[in-house]
């Protein structure tokens, strides 16, 4: 499916997919939902994940709200539900 084709929280959860993957070191089998805490990601790599996808997005999402999304998936979720696409 690509992003063209794709529903907006499928979308966004291949964006923050590639992200985690680029970025933060995710190991490239990582799935929409994987925990954040079973990838390693303590509170200060959910905050540069949330100050990345801030930027990126221009919608805030905060360490706390991914923290409590915990995966990716519900993470996107949190996102559309704002308004954002990819």
């Amino acid at each position: 499916m690509t992003t063209a084709t794709a529903t907006p929280v499928a979308a966004l959860t291949e964006v923050i997919l590639d992200v985690l993957v680029t970025k933060y070191e995710a190991p490239a089998g990582t799935t929409p939902d994987t925990e954040f805490e079973r990838l390693g990601y303590d509170s200060l790599v959910l905050v540069e994940v949330a100050v990345d996808l801030t930027r990126r997005f221009g919608v805030e999402i905060t360490d706390d709200e991914l923290h409590q999304a915990g995966t990716t998936a519900k993470a996107a979720r949190v996102l559309a539900d704002r308004g954002v696409r990819a």
